[in-house]
């Protein structure tokens, strides 16, 4: 049955037709199939309509880089002094993911999609570790994001670390998942897979060769942590004499479906082969900040024609939040109030993502059209200042994600009145407060 949603201020992320102050939506089961002026609406016969009186209608957010997995380090006590990236790693990070186990998984992941779905976050690309608990791990976090009712594109992060036989299960559950989801568009739009790595630092010469040609055997893309920390380039010219951007490049690690997450310390030779490369850059501002690795130079890679989006790196889910925080701080990198103009912030929250979610899943994501997937959100945003074409940015960046009221992937209503539809959210929150001390413990 085909669903409008009438009387709305609508954020379309779409350049050709940015913003209708008073507008409407239909949905034809998955797909969005009219979208227009209030003047234009003709309701048809047996149609459900709902009327927004007001509220505002924006695409669902994308992000592009998160962690399901680490969710419960949120209170965790670590006793061991933490100085440094490498000590952030060893110390917490690599602790907590040999911790993990298939409860653990799950319940992390409803955990942060509970807080990314009532932030208005629609489509989550997983990056997953939990080297005593590989196989099949990536379907558990499926699992959790069908019953909550999103969309992900998953990969585990294959890494040396923890030796040969982990490296080489963590891609054989990459090539599973890959096999049973990245099928024709007809079968299936809901998952993807893309083969995930941890970082260059943790990927011998064996190793990065099998995943390369892993990945173009299965035809797709790969999701891997580049330039996080200044460890990361120290390690590549010691080893490899070269940047660790221009070693994965030459091992065809970088292309059109793959990510390239962080991108901290790069120079301008880096970024012009991450543009020749196409690949997508996810930046994690708050992330980065908060881990004392540096700003990336999202100002200069998007003026040089680098793709980058918006991920939260398991740090946040409000990608709302994550934009505005982003601009803040390339204004404070840059020095100046000035810096980081609308253009960039379009690209960044939006246009950037649209073209890597629909070059992986096939359809149009993160865009309000005719023929995209009905991926939004309405906001229950009584703007305390006029709303207008020319000063939606600045609503935007100044907090209208906290007023997330519905939001709708794939047709369906997966929140409500700020509440998850489809979920438990007590029961599972109990759950994860169990599971939470049953890792706490091992530590």
């Amino acid at each position: 049955m085909k669903t409008t949603y009438k009387n709305a201020v609508i954020i379309t992320g779409n350049i050709s037709q940015p913003f209708i102050k008073s507008g409407y939506l239909s949905v034809d089961e998955s797909v969005i199939c009219r979208i227009g002026r209030m003047s234009d609406l003709e309701i048809d016969a047996g149609e459900c309509v709902i009327d927004l009186h007001g509220k505002i209608i924006s695409p669902g957010m994308i992000s592009t880089h998160c962690h399901f997995y680490g969710q419960f380090v949120r209170g965790l006590s670590i006793k061991q002094p933490i100085l440094n990236w490498q000590q952030v790693l060893s110390r917490m990070w690599w602790r907590v993911d040999k911790a993990l186990d298939e409860e653990m998984i799950y319940y992390s992941t409803m955990m942060g999609l509970i807080e990314g779905l009532k932030c208005g976050t629609t489509t989550y690309f997983d990056h997953h570790a939990s080297p005593n608990c590989i196989d099949g791990s990536l379907d558990i976090i499926q699992e959790a994001m069908t019953r909550a009712g999103a969309r992900g594109c998953l990969a585990y992060e294959v890494s040396d670390r923890d030796g040969k036989e982990r490296a080489d299960a963590g891609l054989r559950e990459n090539e599973r998942f890959i096999r049973k989801n990245n099928l024709t568009l007809t079968e299936q739009n809901q998952f993807k897979g893309l083969i995930g790595m941890h970082a260059s630092y943790t990927i011998g010469r064996e190793t990065l060769e099998e995943c390369s040609e892993k990945g173009r055997g299965l035809d797709c893309g790969f999701h891997i942590h580049v330039a996080e920390a200044k460890a990361d380039i120290s390690d590549s010219y010691k080893l490899y004499d070269q940047h660790v951007v221009e070693r994965l490049a030459n091992a065809g690690i970088l292309g059109d479906n793959s990510i390239a997450a962080h991108c901290v310390h790069i120079g301008e030779n880096e970024r012009k082969i991450l543009r020749n490369t196409r690949v997508t850059v996810a930046h994690n501002c708050q992330s980065n900040i908060n881990n004392a690795v540096g700003i990336a130079p999202v100002g200069a890679m998007l003026n040089e024609g680098v793709r980058v989006t918006l991920g939260g790196d398991g740090y946040s889910y409000d990608l709302f939040n994550e934009l505005g925080f982003a601009a803040i701080m390339q204004r404070l990198d840059a020095k100046s109030p000035a810096a980081f103009s609308a253009d960039q912030i379009w690209k960044l929250g939006f246009m950037n993502s649209q073209i890597l979610a629909n070059q992986i899943f096939g359809y149009p994501l993160g865009i309000l059209k005719i023929g995209a997937l009905a991926d939004f959100v309405v906001l229950d945003y009584n703007q305390p200042t006029p709303l207008y074409k020319e000063n939606i940015l600045s609503h935007l960046l100044s907090g209208m994600g906290a007023h997330v009221d519905t939001v709708v992937i794939d047709g369906k209503v997966v929140v409500k009145e700020g509440k998850c539809t489809m979920l438990d959210e007590k029961e599972i929150f109990q759950k994860c407060r169990h599971h939470a001390r049953r890792l706490w413990e091992k530590f």
